[in-house]
């Protein structure tokens, strides 16, 4: 976390917790802006909370939050060829990377089924995440395994 994060959260009487909701907001909205249609990304978001508020009993910002910290790659597999295949390079990633990572990953997985993102979609990806479940948890297991075998290639990587 960066100093002039430290500060704002210093004067403003934040904890982490808000810090990471606060940027995982932004992110995710981000990353369902398409075509530059900022407010129908926003207003999506919006219906996607109150859908998961009368869904589950708790907070749906804790849901989101922890459903996406569930979804969270702990490595970075970076592309290098090697014998005319190319192969996957396990590197550790720095929060924010992961934060975006997780965030477009989501919405690449609401978009693979259909052209059309549902709410119901997103919301089952979140609670099947929070229970290891479901498309999310399976390709982040998926991804980690591939970083896992081939952790040999990382004499390779030129620092």
């Amino acid at each position: 976390m960066s100093k002039h994060y430290k500060l704002i959260l210093r004067k403003k009487n934040y904890n982490l917790l808000n810090y990471y909701l606060y940027r995982y907001n932004r992110i995710f909205i981000g990353s369902l802006i398409k075509r530059g249609r900022k407010l129908w990304a926003f207003n999506f978001y919006l219906k996607f909370k109150s859908e998961l508020k009368k869904l589950e009993k708790f907070d749906p910002n804790i849901i989101f939050l922890f459903s996406l910290l569930k979804i969270t790659p702990t490595i970075l597999l970076c592309p290098y060829k090697i014998g005319g295949k190319n192969e996957g390079i396990p590197l550790p990633i720095s929060i924010n990377k992961k934060m975006t990572f997780v965030a477009k990953w989501t919405i690449s997985l609401l978009r693979k089924n259909n052209k059309r993102l549902k709410i119901k979609d997103l919301i089952k990806i979140m609670i099947d995440s929070i229970y290891n479940k479901g498309s999310g948890y399976k390709s982040k297991i998926e991804y980690y395994n591939e970083g896992v075998k081939n952790k040999f290639l990382i004499k390779y990587y030129k620092w």
